[in-house]
């Protein structure tokens, strides 16, 4: 059997809206509205916060999770947080995730949640923090409440799902003109993923639901509705609540300070958690460097991994806000094949006009890509964690896991696994005329004040050969590289250029999971660390703390450690 053609990324398909009936924006596709017109807000704390059982259900536990089908303009989810801020649990933390096929542009969720002037103040962080239509897992953190959005149908969003919800929230649009939403085989995916004593509810009670939730191990029943509408349904899943504390789980032992530990570090503390941090001083990785690109990274198909490399990046602009340099970076492509590939991309558009954009002359921009500063990353981090000065070169036998993410350091802890290491030079160079932005042309040139910081080389790691040993050769060709796509000439500068080393996989994807000794790894980023790590690292603490996920279930399964074992 012929293998079906590869499937382009593209954006998901926008919600079409009629404006035109009063009170709420109507779904033409679906005849149906997004809001009751008797009063949105008091239709969902009565059918989805006062029929869940909330906020009496959250009070004693310091998580709780909350699942969704239909986010629509977010009502639900904006009611739930102002209900948390005023009646939250000590310590607590609010995980809400909803799935959403047609999800809104900004600025159509701005006109909708125009209705609410209460709910004002956190519309407008939502707004703020919008992936857009980009396919795929969001997750965006607003303090004490973290929100993972799936921009996908409900079946593939459901096979990637990994999650145990408290409550549920059904608010698709109505089963007769939804009915995929709806269907028996939904309602059954919804009970695998309900934690026991989970409560549900929704608007309808029609007889298929009510009977697919039934079958699924929920408990229902009808009860008055709101408005126009004479019943809606609350139900409840088999067994009690249990309570949950982060505060069960041992100090989180954490070996190396490049990016991958920072970023399992800041996940940890994210969570109230304050991590052990070791690191071996002779080698501080990229994480030491002055300045980095958070830059994404575009793949034509829609698989798994192209997805992620979209959602780390969206991810990672929010992980650096308090470290930024500039904004903005222009891309020079190397060679005409390349600079007709990224014409595929523009019209694909899979990433957004407001991200990926073209540019003057055959160049690209990335009007919201990111120059960080890494060193103020990294002391941040260090200040809040139990810092170890100390190199780990083996595991201790006990039952404590540990987080690896040691980058070169990897090789003493797990000798045997088919890694690959290559090293990187970063120089600093004079310019004869102002580089107006931070540009990537394989290589990349940063403007820090009166210098350049351009890089960087890709040698193999040499056996014997000292990998932080400087190289002039190295600082000639990030020089030559820099002059032959900018036009522009650079002298070398007295400044003493910096070396480490990127840890790769054979098929050059990320290495997360756990190994067989229960251990959890972060390595094989590559030159693409600073983008991948935040989000790698808080998938790698969600699975450990048992916190809904915020990747796709064939996304760690396709970074998974186990292919290096077999």
């Amino acid at each position: 059997m012929a293998m079906p053609p590869p499937r382009p990324l593209t954006q998901c398909p926008s919600a079409q809206l009629d404006w035109t009936r009063p009170g709420t924006p109507a779904a033409p596709d679906f005849d149906d509205i997004y809001f009751s017109t008797d009063g949105g807000l008091e239709e969902t704390r009565l059918v989805f916060l006062k029929g869940c059982g909330l906020p009496e259900n959250w009070s004693e536990t310091e998580r709780f999770v909350i699942g969704e089908l239909g986010f629509g303009s977010g009502l639900n989810f904006l009611a739930t947080w102002q209900m948390w801020d005023a009646k939250n649990p000590p310590n607590g933390h609010l995980h809400f995730v909803s799935i959403e096929k047609f999800p809104f542009d900004k600025e159509q969720l701005s006109r909708a949640l125009e209705a609410w002037p209460e709910l004002k103040p956190y519309a407008r962080q939502l707004i703020q923090a919008w992936p857009g239509r980009v396919r795929g897992f969001h997750r965006l953190h607003f303090g004490e409440v973290t929100l993972t959005l799936i921009h996908d149908d409900i079946e593939s969003a459901l096979s990637d799902l990994d999650m145990k919800a408290n409550a549920w929230f059904l608010d698709g649009f109505s089963p007769a003109k939804n009915p995929d939403m709806w269907a028996p085989e939904i309602m059954t995916r919804l009970g695998e993923f309900s934690a026991t004593g989970a409560t549900l509810s929704t608007f309808t009670v029609a007889g298929s639901v009510r009977q697919a939730l039934t079958q699924a191990g929920f408990h229902v029943e009808k009860k008055e509705g709101f408005g126009r509408k004479r019943h809606r349904l609350e139900a409840s899943y088999s067994g009690k609540a249990t309570k949950f504390s982060y505060q069960d789980f041992d100090a989180p032992i954490i070996i190396g300070a490049g990016i991958g530990g920072l970023s399992l570090a800041s996940a940890f503390l994210r969570r109230g958690l304050k991590p052990i941090l070791y690191e071996d001083l002779s080698h501080i990785a990229a994480s030491g460097n002055p300045a980095a690109l958070i830059k994404p990274r575009l793949d034509l198909q829609d698989r798994p991994e192209s997805r992620f490399f979209l959602n780390s990046y969206l991810y990672a602009l929010q992980a650096y806000q308090d470290t930024i340099l500039s904004v903005g970076v222009k891309h020079i492509p190397k060679s005409e094949s390349e600079a007709l590939r990224y014409q595929k991309l523009l019209q694909q558009n899979a990433l957004g006009k407001a991200h990926f954009q073209e540019g003057s002359e055959q160049t690209l921009l990335f009007p919201q890509a990111l120059t960080i500063s890494p060193l103020s990353f990294r002391n941040r981090t260090l200040e809040a964690v139990e810092y170890k000065s100390q190199k780990l070169d083996y595991l201790p036998s006990d039952k404590t896991s540990y987080f690896i993410a040691a980058g070169l350091g990897i090789k003493d802890l797990i000798a045997d696994w088919p890694l690959r290491f290559s090293r990187g030079q970063i120089t600093y160079v004079s310019p004869k005329a102002p580089l107006p932005q931070a540009t990537s042309y394989g290589g990349y040139a940063i403007p820090l004040d009166d210098e350049l910081l351009i890089g960087a080389t890709h040698a193999r790691l040499m056996e014997g050969r000292d990998p932080f040993a400087l190289d002039s050769e190295d600082d000639t060709k990030n020089i030559v590289q820099f002059e032959t796509y900018t036009g522009l000439k650079a002298a070398n500068m007295a400044k003493t250029s910096r070396a480490s080393v990127r840890v790769t996989s054979a098929d050059t994807l990320p290495v997360i999971g756990q190994t067989d000794l229960g251990h959890f790894v972060l390595t094989g980023l590559g030159s693409r660390g600073f983008v991948f790590a935040p989000l790698l690292a808080e998938a790698i603490v969600s699975h450990y703390l048992g916190d809904p996920m915020p990747i796709a279930q064939s996304v760690w399964n396709k970074f998974s450690v186990n292919r290096l074992l077999t």
